[in-house]
């Protein structure tokens, strides 16, 4: 008897994407490619033009420990890419892999009384920063102002930045130079930091 099981991976570096791709096409039967703006995001989006650095693929086996030695495989082929990403169970829900050091800084407009043009622009470019030391996600919220008019009234939603890094320190750091470059477009706006997992 055939067993099968679902699981959905979410790739950090752009750059690395068709690598983790191939290796996944080795040990799926099936596969689709999405984005993660499906996981972060409820919003409508136009596939061309965002990244599909999420896949959702099928595998099967003769046996559940057949099954889990074909991930502890799979595991150990991605592993020799050197990159971040996240693998999850979709049934159970459970994350067999994490991205090992990643935060989330969430940008507030708290006490800002109107948006100077460009800044949205601005913070796009910061959510596709990559660096040797790290690399950010991020996505546009459901609800954006215009710029150049009043925010006073309105309830807004932090823009949200992702990083990650390769190690704890190059976290931090990174941390504080996204954090810098978001003061850089405007010194009202307010920043917070969260781990993964620890939010």
């Amino acid at each position: 008897m055939t067993i099968k099981r679902k699981y959905v991976i979410g790739i950090i570096n752009n750059e690395k994407i068709s690598e983790v791709n191939n290796i996944l096409h080795k040990y799926a039967s099936l596969t689709k490619e999405s984005s993660s703006h499906m996981f972060f995001m409820k919003q409508p989006i136009d596939p061309s033009k965002v990244s599909q650095d999420v896949t959702m693929f099928t595998m099967e086996s003769e046996s559940d420990e057949k099954m889990d030695e074909k991930v502890k495989d799979l595991i150990d082929e991605l592993e020799g890419l050197n990159t971040d990403y996240v693998l999850r169970d979709d049934e159970t829900g459970k994350l067999l892999v994490t991205v090992g050091y990643g935060g989330q800084i969430s940008i507030k407009f708290d006490h800002v009384e109107s948006i100077p043009k460009g800044t949205f622009e601005k913070i796009d470019e910061l959510k596709s920063l990559h660096t040797d030391f790290g690399y950010c996600k991020g996505f546009k919220p459901n609800f954006r102002p215009l710029e150049g008019v009043s925010v006073a009234n309105l309830e807004m939603e932090p823009e949200i930045i992702y990083i990650t890094a390769d190690s704890e320190e190059n976290l931090f750091k990174f941390r504080d130079y996204v954090i810098q470059k978001v003061m850089e477009i405007n010194p009202t706006l307010k920043t917070k930091f969260a781990l993964f997992f620890d939010q």
